[in-house]
């Protein structure tokens, strides 16, 4: 069985974030604001962790900061995934292996990024945390679906060294990294992590 984590390795998380930035420059830009997600955009790009708080504070919009986090968390993304990754996940099913995500975050968040990438189509076990009631590292989130199917080889693929293999690799499941091509969210810095959490592999692409 294979189990993928979601953001950043299935896709690219920015292309979220990005969606993301363009439904809260339309609320924005109707208040007087003006280029919003391109600032929005450069602001992230930077470095800025809260652009969406950047641009208020510049701007003073008659909109309130929870209401623009709400947007930004709740709305239906446009998302494509990559061809070779929807390859990769047909043979897995032609073959019979099971697949599963486990992904961390807000339930209405994740739902909506995993139904417009189309991924219920070869994925039907997904843990969410906030559906599920914990987060990685917690072994439980992994031991799920050595319940779900029993007798198997596992195997887990992710990119975040900070909380995606330390759970797996105590439970003797072979675990893969997808090495960050300088797009991730999350850094990658394989010094700073113990042996317990780094992966067994590490790969360039997904697929």
């Amino acid at each position: 069985m294979v189990v993928f984590d979601l953001d950043d390795t299935l896709f690219l998380e920015r292309d979220f974030v990005r969606s993301g930035f363009r439904e809260v420059a339309r609320v924005l830009e109707r208040t007087g604001s003006v280029h919003a997600f391109e600032r929005m955009e450069e602001l992230f790009d930077g470095g800025d962790v809260n652009p969406i708080g950047a641009i208020i504070e510049q701007d003073s919009p008659p909109v309130v900061k929870s209401e623009l986090l709400r947007i930004y968390r709740e709305h239906e993304p446009t998302l494509v995934l990559d061809a070779a990754v929807r390859e990769m996940l047909t043979d897995f099913v032609n073959a019979g292996r099971p697949l599963g995500i486990i992904t961390d975050g807000r339930s209405l968040t994740q739902r909506n990024k995993i139904r417009s990438l189309g991924l219920e189509e070869w994925i039907s076990d997904i843990v969410i945390s906030e559906e599920f009631g914990t987060e990685k590292p917690a072994v439980e989130n992994y031991a799920h679906f050595e319940k779900q199917f029993p007798n198997r080889s596992y195997a887990y693929v992710g990119d975040n060294l900070a909380k995606d293999f330390m759970a797996p690799n105590r439970l003797g499941w072979t675990t893969i990294a997808v090495r960050n091509s300088g797009q991730n969210i999350h850094p990658q810095r394989f010094e700073a992590v113990p042996p317990s959490s780094l992966p067994h592999f590490l790969i360039e692409r997904i697929a």
